[in-house]
């Protein structure tokens, strides 16, 4: 029995190491409709749907070049809150990810507002009245 035991344990540590791996789920965030998010962009069709709790959902679509984003929006569920001085802005969790050098937070303004060159999202105004008043997240997609 002896003689066995060290082919036995080298057998079983080989298969014990390679178990991890393949074993190891991989994760995506799964977003639910009214309940983790009442807005939603659709950033390349410069989509916004407003998900009212009671009421029909709105769209709003604006194609003006003074709306969206200069730089592309990661996709995920970002957070909506306040700056230092009580302006919009939308706040990534740690469950979206974020590209290299890409800022956890991003100012909303309001389309046509003048540009400072921090990276920012320009929306509608009836939008951003309302992801002001209403709106706790937002779901950013393609």
């Amino acid at each position: 029995m002896l003689k066995h035991s060290p082919t036995v344990l080298i057998a079983m540590t080989a298969l014990s190491a390679g178990a991890p791996a393949s074993a190891t789920p991989v994760y995506e965030p799964i977003y639910i409709t009214d309940g983790q998010y009442t807005a939603t962009l659709l950033q390349h069709s410069h989509r916004w749907r407003l998900q009212p709790l009671r009421g029909d959902e709105v769209d709003i679509v604006d194609h003006s070049k003074a709306c969206g984003s200069s730089t592309p929006v990661p996709n995920g569920l970002w957070y909506v809150s306040q700056d230092d001085q009580g302006h919009p802005r939308l706040v990534a969790p740690s469950v979206t990810a974020l590209p290299t050098g890409f800022p956890q937070h991003i100012a909303l303004r309001a389309c046509g507002e003048k540009d400072d060159g921090d990276v920012a999202l320009y929306v509608p105004a009836v939008a951003l009245n309302w992801i002001n008043d209403y709106v706790g997240s937002v779901l950013i997609a393609d």
